[in-house]
């Protein structure tokens, strides 16, 4: 057993005695119903789950899978066309599935409350934000005028929100998103719940407000002695807060146990997969685990176990029979017949044996094509002193300022940074979208920026092309993904009959994994990580050298990350292409780049490779970003030091900075002072 399994850890001992106790909330043998054109879609198959009085229980599974709509029936949150058509839900003595509107009111918010994904879409655009508070405080605590006034602006300043006075009176466009999400949570705990559901609380924000609003929930959680459920794909957070993992997939529960059972000894094939797709356990410049296939349709009736025909593990009984639960410990259960006695005894992935040795840093295969180490490398792109402002006069915001890199033919440059940094508009300056008002960019050489011809200009859109961030609101949703896909043939009339348009559309469908047949659909007729594989067949129709890609897998499951991080670095290989990968997750752009760029408020503080940022890291923001990453290792997420960078630690008044290369191709933005500082740390 590792070192990691051995240690004694104050949340085991806790969980195992919450399990000690009666559940404070039982549902079991759940079924959900929705009617959707006259067809019945099951989205809770039977599923059943206990939940404990002060214990934290993460749920985690693909989009689908039935987190959201399982955890909406704790609180009578159903969808008008949905229903539950089977089972029980027990909470303090009640039948919840037998409940009126009217005797919800008495639970919905005052027992249980929930903290939604979007926070922008849970808050009223025309209140400000201290009535919206104030309204829950009134309709819960029962306090009225000034009392609910100071405890408003008490709840503010727990959720870590400053100067109070001032930010009640604000409305929720002039809150960032990680401020709106506190917002969301300081209703929600305005109503002092005994269990708080948080769907998805932190999957929009960058990873040091992730690990703040983390932070915030387990204070809050302690100092109102809350019981909390985690809904979530990211396996990071769930090792940050979880006491007990739940796994969902086609609507059941699959696995259920301790936090470090299911992160250090997990049962069920999908477990398995969910784990080994993390890019912290991945090897750079070798695939990523990816789940072949996709979910059942639920639609229709399903035989055996839901997750057989995406399983290389399945036996012929997965296929004719659904699995019992089986119990592995008496705090750990698992729906899979690899646990029967009779089975073949089948070892798990090498991946959650690394991940139990506490290995959770990226490995690099060792015959590995690095581009920027290359003596012969070709510069592609090279940026002078970019400037990019928006707006005039007084309204003038200088997005980005004085930015200066070079990314070499072949590589896959990353640029790291929180929102707002300006990591996009320099994306989109790049491929001109965004018009630069300082400095130069040149493309093989060649001036691009400011006035150029036409031809260059289409020579230009044909080589850079842009993968952005939302594959839902880049596409249009009202054509064809064959017009789609072709549009940029089309506007520049890079094709010389229908017949030939038809069959590039087709190529690029099949490069990225796409059916040929599936041109004549529409983008809402996909799941999220084939719409992306449909961006990216539009960016690849082109023929480019480079492509920016723009948070290419934010909005993905982690399964589906792996399909089209892979997707992305054979289509690198293949073509010879060279990327600029925008990220926020440092995780993810360890495994697939060669070089970081960090980057703070429209400024490049730091650039490195990859590896040697992660051992070197020097500039303070790029330590605390680093600090942040979540790690699927559950003993060394709970200790970490998360480290807050505070911009006034610098003293520019008169030492000025510099953009210095503190050692071979390791650069850092910092005055003479610091940089004595960082050379010390080196040994130089």
């Amino acid at each position: 057993m590792s070192e990691a399994m051995k240690q004694t850890v104050d949340f085991d001992a806790r969980a195992r005695q919450v399990l000690s106790q009666v559940p404070l909330l039982s549902a079991r043998d759940v079924e959900v119903t929705f009617s959707l054109r006259g067809n019945k879609l099951t989205a809770i198959r039977r599923a059943s789950l206990d939940l404990y009085e002060g214990e934290t229980l993460a749920i985690v599974g693909e989009s689908g899978s039935g987190k959201s709509v399982f955890t909406k029936c704790f609180v009578g949150m159903l969808d008008k066309n949905g229903s539950i058509t089977h089972g029980s839900i027990q909470y303090d003595g009640q039948e919840l599935t037998q409940l009126s509107e009217k005797e919800w009111l008495k639970i919905r918010g005052k027992k249980i409350a929930m903290v939604t994904q979007d926070p922008m879409t849970s808050l009223n655009p025309l209140k400000t934000v201290g009535y919206q508070i104030q309204e829950a405080v009134e309709l819960h605590q029962g306090l009225r005028g000034r009392a609910a006034k100071e405890e408003t602006l008490r709840i503010l300043e727990a959720v870590g929100i400053s100067d109070a006075a001032r930010r009640y009176k604000q409305y929720p466009h002039e809150f960032s998103g990680g401020m709106r999400q506190r917002v969301v949570i300081a209703i929600a705990v305005a109503c002092r719940p005994q269990i708080l559901i948080c769907d998805e609380p932190t999957t929009a924000l960058d990873v040091t407000i992730q690990a703040q609003i983390l932070d915030l929930i387990r204070r809050l959680q302690k100092e109102q002695n809350m019981t909390i459920i985690y809904i979530t794909h990211d396996l990071g957070v769930v090792a940050n807060v979880a006491d007990r993992v739940a796994v969902m997939y086609a609507g059941q529960v699959i696995e259920i146990g301790m936090a470090n059972e299911i992160f250090f000894d997990p049962w069920h094939p999908y477990t398995w997969a969910l784990l080994s797709a993390l890019p912290q356990l991945g090897v750079k410049g070798e695939k990523l685990p990816a789940i072949d296939g996709t979910p059942p349709n639920l639609f229709n009736k399903i035989q055996g176990d839901a997750f057989a025909p995406r399983n290389k593990h399945a036996l012929n009984i997965d296929f004719l029979e659904e699995p019992p639960m089986y119990e592995v410990t008496a705090t750990h259960q698992v729906k899979a017949w690899l646990r029967d006695p009779r089975a073949p005894k089948v070892d798990q992935p090498q991946s959650i044996a690394r991940l139990a040795e506490s290995k959770t840093e990226t490995g690099t295969d060792p015959n590995a094509y690095h581009p920027h180490l290359d003596p012969n490398r070709e510069t592609l792109i090279q940026v002078k002193n970019m400037q990019v402002t928006f707006g005039t006069g007084r309204k003038k915001f200088v997005a980005v300022d004085d930015v200066n890199f070079e990314i070499y033919k072949g590589e896959t440059f990353a640029l790291v940074g929180e929102s707002g940094s300006g990591k996009t508009t320099i994306g989109r300056a790049l491929v001109r979208i965004n018009p630069i008002t300082g400095g130069e960019v040149y493309l093989n050489g060649q001036k691009i920026n400011g006035k150029i011809s036409k031809e260059q200009d289409l020579k230009v859109i044909r080589s850079c092309q842009m993968i952005f961030q939302d594959p839902m609101a880049s596409l249009n949703e009202r054509a064809k993904v064959d017009y789609i896909v072709s549009e940029g043939l089309i506007n520049h009339h890079l094709y010389k009959n229908e017949a030939e348009r038809e069959e590039k559309v087709q190529k690029a469908l099949e490069e990225v994994g796409l059916l040929p047949e599936f041109s004549s659909r529409f983008p809402h007729e996909f799941s999220g990580g084939q719409r992306q594989r449909i961006g990216i067949a539009r960016a690849l129709i082109m023929e480019p050298q480079f492509i920016v890609a723009d948070e290419p897998i934010s909005a993905l499951d982690v399964s589906i990350r792996a399909q089209v991080l892979n997707l992305l670095n054979d289509l690198k290989k293949k073509r010879g292409l060279t990327y600029m990968f925008i990220a926020h997750d440092l995780s993810v752009v360890r495994f697939i780049s060669d070089r970081i760029a960090v980057i703070h408020k429209g400024r490049i503080v730091e650039l490195a490779e990859a590896e040697e940022l992660f051992f070197h890291p020097l500039h303070p923001y790029t330590r605390a970003l680093l600090s942040a990453v979540p790690n699927p290792n559950p003993y060394v997420e709970r200790s970490k030091q998360l480290m807050v960078y505070d911009p006034d630690v610098h003293d520019y008044s008169v030492d000025k900075p510099i953009w210095n290369e503190i050692l071979p191709d390791h650069f850092v933005y910092g005055n003479e002072r610091e940089l004595d500082g960082y050379r010390k740390e080196l040994g130089l």
